[in-house]
């Protein structure tokens, strides 16, 4: 008997993403340097940078995992057997590919050549590749679905998966877009933050995360698509907010007094904005996951 699945494909075909990702982001590093040189600079990578990369790369991948979900549920695509999975691999080798070119693209004739601030080009290509990848995984899964093996039942929503599976998908989505919301915040201020008060801020959602887990326990026979959206996009609108505030109060308004006085009052200051942003971020999760998935109607 086959075993039928709502992650299970999705999770391969992401492992498959983000392995070649890598892989084509070390290819084309290697092919603008000769040998020598790319070595030389591969030796030189500290462990910051290192984790920066896989990170960049993992956060990536969460945008690829819940796009991947939701497209292939819509195609009814979840029976997890040899035929699937091969299809599948072979269908994100295709992804992986044109996406690995698109990001080159991206870097070549914009980064490296700037005809706009750098700010928006970084934004436009954020969003750019979000789009362009959803579309590129929902067409060529449009390609392949007639070779996939479907089940002749749609997949059952129901009260024992409902919960995991709307906050899987809830997390992922936030995940993907907090963080990557952080890095051009953080660059439209022109701010090179510790690794630290990044490891702060990712462990602030995923606290907020875990405290609103209990909010998707109303039982729901379909994916809830627009509370999906609704709640994904009002929550990070909030938390954005919040992070404007905090790196204005925190880096653009310096306080006028003596050297003393001034260090030890803008560290006071920093911690507790710092403190009160963790908290503002677990509340909001919760309370807006609160709102969309518990909520009586």
């Amino acid at each position: 008997m086959n075993k039928v699945s709502f992650f299970t494909l999705p999770i391969i075909g992401s492992l498959v993403y983000f392995l070649l990702s890598c892989f084509f982001s070390m290819y084309f590093a290697f092919l603008q340097y000769n040998y020598e040189a790319f070595w030389d600079a591969f030796q030189l990578l500290d462990f910051d940078t290192s984790i920066y990369f896989y990170q960049n790369k993992f956060v990536d991948t969460l945008w690829v995992f819940s796009v991947l979900s939701l497209v292939l549920h819509y195609a009814n695509v979840h029976i997890v057997n040899k035929i699937n999975v091969i299809l599948l691999i072979f269908m994100m080798m295709i992804f992986s590919i044109i996406a690995a070119f698109i990001q080159q693209t991206i870097i070549v004739y914009y980064y490296e050549i700037p005809i706009f601030p750098i700010i928006i080009i970084v934004i436009s290509s954020v969003i750019f590749c979000a789009l362009l990848y959803s579309l590129l995984i929902y067409y060529l899964t449009n390609f392949f679905e007639k070779y996939f093996i479907k089940s002749k039942q749609s997949f059952a929503i129901t009260a024992t998966n409902s919960s995991t599976i709307h906050f899987i998908l809830f997390s992922t989505f936030i995940g993907f877009i907090l963080i990557k919301g952080y890095e051009l915040i953080t660059n439209a201020f022109d701010l090179m933050l510790s690794g630290f008060q990044e490891s702060l801020y990712i462990g602030a959602i995923l606290l907020g995360l875990f405290l609103s887990k209990s909010c998707f326990k109303q039982p729901f026979n379909k994916i809830q698509s627009e509370k999906l959206i609704k709640s994904i996009s009002v929550s990070a609108m909030m938390i954005f907010i919040c992070d404007i505030l905090y790196f204005t109060f925190t880096y653009k308004m310096p306080i006028r007094y003596s050297i003393n006085a001034n260090v030890l009052i803008h560290a006071g200051r920093s911690l507790l904005l710092l403190v009160l942003l963790i908290m503002l971020i677990c509340l909001i999760i919760n309370k807006v996951t609160k709102h969309y998935f518990l909520k009586q109607k």
